[in-house]
């Protein structure tokens, strides 16, 4: 079966073409910060954000393993007594140190700044942007009426360090946010647990690379409401196939206008995409 009552949360939709905004709108600003989310309002349905827990144990907003590529931790590790730059052994307080934002100025990452879509200017005026924990995004997200995908990152042999499902669960049931958030994870057990723990909670499977065999009867097993696979496993006969199961498929990460057209056509329910812009 799939997720009984959790199926409603893409109710809410009403069956329009659905545009996440991945990481926030990560193109123009810094990727998993509060600005980011904030510029996606009014250009996206529901806003993509990754969850990971650090080493004191508390969810925290982040993408990559490490703090290398998003934050100055390198140059200030050593003024917090830091040797490591993996993100699962900084504790909060020194999480909170760090500028997550200043980055994006020299990277560019998205050539947005190069070519005028956002100015300089405006970003500096946002900095620094500091880490946040998912307990203030699910409030922020909450005071919006703007609906969640939350990823919870696979930490890998670290993950029984701080098990991070229970910590998720505990947070969304806190927030009084279950019906505003999609639970979704690589690793599927995250998924079987958090379906054991938290029935009312909307859930997903991401996937990349190719497709789990006997796959319809797999995600019904999972007991989730939709499928995320990534742009280049995802064909007209997939999305068929999945939807006519009663099953939702959104897609990653997808910035090309015309592919996006192409895979409403098929009839995705929604994508991922770096540039959120509401589809008319």
């Amino acid at each position: 079966m799939t997720g009984g009552e959790s199926c409603s949360f893409f109710n809410r939709f009403g069956g329009q073409p659905l545009i996440i905004a991945h990481r926030g709108y990560r193109a123009c600003y810094p990727e998993n910060t509060l600005c980011a989310f904030e510029q996606s309002l009014g250009r996206c349905q529901m806003i993509e954000l990754d969850v990971q827990p650090c080493a004191d144990g508390v969810a925290v907003v982040f993408h990559d393993d490490t703090l290398t590529r998003t934050s100055d931790a390198a140059a200030v590790a050593a003024n917090f007594g830091q040797a490591s730059l993996a993100l699962r052994d900084w504790p909060l307080a020194a999480l909170r140190r760090l500028d997550i934002g200043t980055w994006f100025l020299a990277a560019d990452p998205f050539g947005t700044i190069r070519r005028g879509i956002v100015e300089p200017a405006e970003l500096r005026a946002c900095m620094p942007q500091r880490v946040l924990t998912l307990r203030e995004v699910l409030v922020w997200a909450t005071a919006n009426r703007l609906p969640l995908n939350v990823e919870i990152k696979d930490s890998g042999r670290h993950r029984k360090d701080h098990p991070i499902v229970p910590v998720v669960v505990n947070e969304i049931r806190e927030a009084g946010a279950t019906g505003l958030v999609l639970v979704s994870s690589f690793h599927h057990q995250f998924l079987r647990t958090c379906r054991l723990l938290a029935p009312e909670i909307a859930l997903a499977a991401l996937q990349e690379g190719g497709h789990p065999p006997d796959l319809l009867h797999y995600l019904h097993c999972l007991g989730v409401c939709a499928y995320h696979p990534e742009n280049g496993i995802t064909d007209a006969t997939l999305v068929n196939t999945l939807r006519s199961a009663g099953l939702h498929v959104n897609v990653f990460t997808v910035n090309e206008p015309a592919r996006q057209q192409q895979l409403f056509t098929f009839g995705v329910t929604g994508i991922f995409t770096d540039f959120p812009r509401v589809v008319s």
